[in-house]
């Protein structure tokens, strides 16, 4: 008797475990763009490239599964026209575009335009310089030069700020490089 019951109870569970999680329905899952809270409009459009997102997911070709609650069936969800990684890629690109920005789409290993996703910003300053000594009426008079170029990602005036302000003082330490205090007036090194 009791080999009897551990057999049914053996079969019942071999029944309950095969029968759970059965083959189902194969369903393409897609993205909407339009189901997405609306992105912040940029207030300067920029260039931006993005590159293909790439799936590291050992079976590429399932992107989930649903379990049928009353049903022992399970449905596979399949990416809908295309891979996973290509759905997130548009997704990605269709998002930037509506938030303003100017997108391109690229290749992995393409290389980037040289121009593309940066701002140079240079500063360069002339001065000449006219020094006066009242008490004696010599003059020192010298042309310097200070310049600097920095390239950045996004345009800031801080950072064009900083660099002039860098080339200046540049331009200004040449001066005083080329001029000495002697006799309490400024005169040019010899």
């Amino acid at each position: 008797m009791k080999h009897i019951a551990w057999s049914v109870v053996a079969t019942m569970l071999a029944l309950v475990v095969g029968g759970c999680g059965g083959p189902g329905q194969t369903i393409p899952l897609a993205v909407n763009l339009d189901a997405a809270p609306a992105p912040e409009k940029v207030t300067a459009p920029l260039r931006v490239a993005v590159i293909p997102f790439e799936d590291v997911r050992s079976d590429k070709t399932k992107v989930g599964r649903y379990q049928h609650y009353v049903e022992s069936t399970v449905d596979t969800l399949v990416p809908a026209g295309g891979s996973a990684a290509d759905q997130v890629t548009n997704f990605v690109l269709a998002y930037l575009k509506r938030a303003g920005f100017q997108v391109t789409r690229l290749e992995p290993g393409q290389a980037v335009a040289p121009r593309f996703a940066r701002t140079e910003l240079a500063a360069k300053n002339r001065l000449v310089i006219k020094a006066a000594n009242v008490g004696d009426g010599s003059i020192v008079r010298t042309t310097v030069v200070g310049e600097g170029t920095l390239t950045v990602v996004f345009f800031d005036l801080k950072d064009l700020e900083k660099l002039n302000s860098e080339a200046l003082g540049q331009t200004l330490s040449r001066f005083l490089a080329d001029v000495v205090v002697a006799d309490r007036a400024l005169k040019p090194k010899k």
